[in-house]
């Protein structure tokens, strides 16, 4: 990642729809067949995300953020499409590719609330 004294990288399609809502969610990050990176989405909105991440990606990579969620009295991953549009200190900015129809916001939120009690933002 960029040093944080550095300003931040956007892509030249870089667009926010939505307003974002603050959370701390555990994700795993995949792109080109390369190991899962840990990440923590720090803020989204339907259009995007905000990730924390070591994982080093270029301007406009495609990558799945893999969410998991309790349900049924298990846990059920979620891989959700985006593509990189920032890079900064904090890591990428992501923007959600077609998800098939999945409500990205409602899947964050069911994330937060089945973590357990503590950690929780």
């Amino acid at each position: 990642m960029q040093s944080s004294n550095k300003k931040p990288r956007l892509s030249q399609a870089s667009v926010r729809f939505g307003s974002r809502v603050e959370v701390d969610i555990p994700v795993r990050l995949k792109a080109s067949g390369r190991t899962e990176h840990p990440g923590s989405v720090r803020n989204a909105s339907i259009s995007g995300a905000l990730i924390a991440t070591e994982f080093d990606l270029p301007l406009d990579a495609r990558l799945l953020v893999v969410v998991s969620v309790a349900e049924h009295d298990r846990e059920v991953s979620h891989e959700l499409g985006a593509r990189v549009i920032r890079l900064d200190a904090i890591g990428l900015g992501v923007e959600w590719c077609d998800n098939g129809g999945i409500d990205v916001i409602d899947l964050l939120e069911r994330a937060a609330d089945s973590r357990p009690t503590g950690t929780r933002k």
